[in-house]
């Protein structure tokens, strides 16, 4: 394994570490949601209104922000116009302000007609509607702040700042917690709600302070005709539309379980906060980590780089995911037990929430391979592919779970999630072995050969443990803990055995994250590229001033000794190396 490699896993391993804090303490939130709140209609009313605000935060503070803003505007930055760089950022926050408060303002009045039509039969039975209006007039004005802090973090990631961006997300999930805790019992759902708008305003105010500290100040600016400006926009078209269906399917999934019953909706919240968890810790990490590599290669025209990195990022996601998607389908009821059964959170609540876990994940392997073969195609240039594929997945969707959400309830609905998944990833796989000519198919499907030996072996240590401590897992929570540890500890541990034991090469590139210790900083990559602006071809790609989105962009190759771009100057401080970048929005585990 190559030095090179053995770096990307390490920083792998440190954005997966920070996520990790932040989704554990998401649990905690969690575990305290369930006490409080258990599957009421209080909890299935705020399920059903959030998906409305996340909707639109997702749409335009998370990847979109990264997919485009972030190249463009580092882009400047290295070639050292630092204040043509700076007007954009000025320009897409006064943009970003005005045209989602133009949508929230808009949203808040048409509200009380959404929520009927998309929510129309769950009123009828259950009413809550006028609940639903108060709490989405509450959230919606969230959504400004969360997209101006996407455009913040885009800027503050261009000088690799990235501690404060990782711990909002965690005093995010700390406001909650302590608004949960001392208010819940007063006054109920609304500690939810309050919890998450004073949150976010905590949020974009941390973001401030290590901004404050750079040359960049914020002007009131709103330059239309800025090519930069145009630019970011026009990235963002396949990446929002991609993400606008993405959550479109998760409205479908919401409305259909709001048919179910009137704790369905929470079930499907509380079952999705779990099956999330390793795709957020791992297949977000390592393909972050791995996006600028995969830029390189493709900018250099390197297919077969190219290849072997997306190949080997993809194993690596499904070797480290494979364990968690068989603790969930085998033995959900443990986990789901632990984290959820509390408070007024009953027996009757785990087993629905635990078979409908275990058909959501019946697909998260191939869940999480479709963020890596994203990533590929973002690498490539290719955005629009997943689109098209992501198209389909909506009408598919919506007609698997109106086929099995009455015979199923609840897991119809995880199940048809399932079925998408699989089926959005063997999509993109024959796209992306069109786009590079293979996908080093052999060893792919052999190490998938191997990892399915080794995940039969850790079902059977591991359903062989809970059958035996069953009982004792009965005594209370401290019991619970020791048996999923066991579990975990015991069925994990066989799995990696055998998995040296096959010479699969991911155990290596995992010890390597365990064992390393970082003794100063990251070494610089061996070359720089900036994130998603490579030519296919090779060369870097200008953006004159008279540049228009959308026209034939010439391709300028790179001159003698331009091989490498001079490192971004970092205000006060050293030069700044090209290190792989966090996710755009660091984990806030449950958004809303």
């Amino acid at each position: 394994m190559s030095e090179r490699t053995k770096r990307l896993a390490w920083m792998a391993a440190m954005v997966a570490g920070a996520t990790a804090v932040s989704r554990l303490i998401g649990l905690v939130r969690e575990m305290l949601t369930a006490a409080f709140y258990g599957t009421t209609g209080d909890i299935s009313a705020y399920t059903n209104i959030a998906i409305f605000p996340n909707l639109i935060r997702a749409l335009l503070a998370d990847a979109a922000i990264s997919a485009a803003f972030v190249p463009v505007f580092t882009r400047l930055l290295l070639k050292d116009e630092k204040e043509r760089a700076y007007r954009l950022a000025s320009s897409m926050i006064t943009l970003v302000a005005i045209a989602i408060g133009v949508i929230v303002l808009l949203f808040m009045a048409v509200a009380p007609f959404l929520i009927k039509l998309v929510y129309g039969d769950f009123i009828d039975n259950y009413g809550y509607f006028r609940l639903m209006v108060l709490m989405t007039e509450a959230l919606m004005p969230t959504v400004i702040l969360m997209c101006t802090a996407g455009v913040v973090i885009g800027v503050l990631y261009s000088y690799e700042k990235f501690t404060m961006p990782a711990v909002i997300s965690i005093v995010w999930n700390v406001v909650i917690i302590v608004f949960l805790i001392f208010l819940a019992p007063r006054i109920g759902i609304w500690a939810l709600v309050w919890g998450n708008v004073v949150g976010t305003v905590a949020e974009l105010g941390l973001l401030i302070i290590p901004l404050r500290k750079l040359e960049y100040r914020y002007r009131l600016r709103l330059d239309l005709k800025d090519p930069a400006l145009k630019r970011t926009l026009w990235l963002m078209i396949p990446v929002t539309t991609a993400l606008g269906i993405l959550n479109l399917n998760a409205l479908v999934g919401q409305a259909f379980a709001a048919l179910v019953s009137e704790q369905a909706p929470a079930e499907l919240y509380y079952s999705f906060r779990l099956y999330q968890l390793p795709q957020g810790v791992f297949a977000i990490a390592i393909g972050t980590v791995l996006f600028p590599s995969m830029a390189r290669f493709a900018a250099l025209d390197d297919l077969g780089g190219f290849r072997d990195t997306l190949s080997g990022a993809v194993r690596q996601v499904f070797f480290i995911t494979l364990p968690f998607a068989i603790w969930f389908i085998a033995l959900p009821q443990p986990f789901v037990s632990l984290i959820y059964e509390h408070g007024i959170f009953s027996a009757k609540d785990t087993a629905s929430v635990s078979t409908a876990l275990a058909l959501f994940s019946v697909g998260m392997i191939f869940a999480n391979g479709n963020i890596i073969l994203n990533r590929g195609f973002q690498s490539l240039q290719r955005p629009w592919l997943p689109m098209w594929v992501s198209l389909f997945n909506l009408a598919l969707n919506a007609v698997l779970d109106w086929l099995l959400y009455k015979p199923l309830g609840v897991a119809g609905i995880t199940l048809a999630t399932s079925i998408v998944a699989t089926w959005n990833f063997l999509a993109l796989l024959y796209l992306m072995r069109r786009q590079i000519d293979g996908m080093g198919g052999r060893a792919l499907m052999g190490s998938i050969a191997k990892m399915s030996v080794c995940g039969a072996a850790l079902a059977g240590v591991s359903w062989g443990l809970w059958r035996l401590s069953e009982d004792f897992f009965a005594r209370g929570f401290w019991a619970q803990l020791i048996v999923v540890l066991a579990i975990v500890a015991l069925g994990g541990g066989t799995y990696l055995v055998l998995a040296r034991a096959f010479r699969l090469e991911d155990v290596a590139v995992l010890s390597s994250m365990i064992r390393r210790r970082r003794p100063g900083a990251v070494p610089a990559p061996e070359s720089v590229c900036v994130e998603g602006v490579p030519l296919p071809g090779g060369g870097v790609e200008r953006l004159p001033d008279d540049e228009e989105p959308g026209g034939a962009e010439p391709e300028v190759p790179l001159r003698e000794g331009d091989d490498a771009v001079p490192p971004v100057p970092e205000p006060g401080g050293e030069p700044v190396g090209d290190e792989p970048q966090p996710p755009a929005r660091p984990d806030r585990a449950g958004d809303l």
